[in-house]
């Protein structure tokens, strides 16, 4: 007979739920929708494949990485009129010194 007990069902449990398992320690923001597919359709192979992949595709705030600020653009690349070169910086040409209008 097929007798495991307790640890065998809390390790099936955690198998099947394996999808909201990923999404919840993802932070993913479809927990509940992929819970539902999981919870729902996880019992057919093709519910609980469909729930891991939206688990594992979707992005979450992840706390390593702060969201960015919005920054003013980058200074614009000048032009030199004397000498021609561009992508200058500052107020004088790298090449030729000239002054950068």
């Amino acid at each position: 007979m097929f007798h495991f007990g307790f640890p065998f069902f809390l390790l099936s449990a955690a198998f099947y739920f394996l999808p909201t398992i990923i999404a919840g320690a993802r932070h993913a923001p479809n927990l509940v929708g992929v819970f539902l597919v999981n919870f729902l359709l996880g019992w057919s192979i093709i519910g609980w494949i469909v729930a891991l992949v939206w688990a594992v595709s979707t992005t979450g705030f992840n706390p390593a990485r702060p969201p960015q600020a919005w920054s003013s653009p980058p200074p614009r690349a000048g032009f030199c009129p004397s000498c021609g070169s561009q992508g200058q910086t500052g107020r004088f040409c790298s090449h030729c010194g000239a002054a950068l209008s």
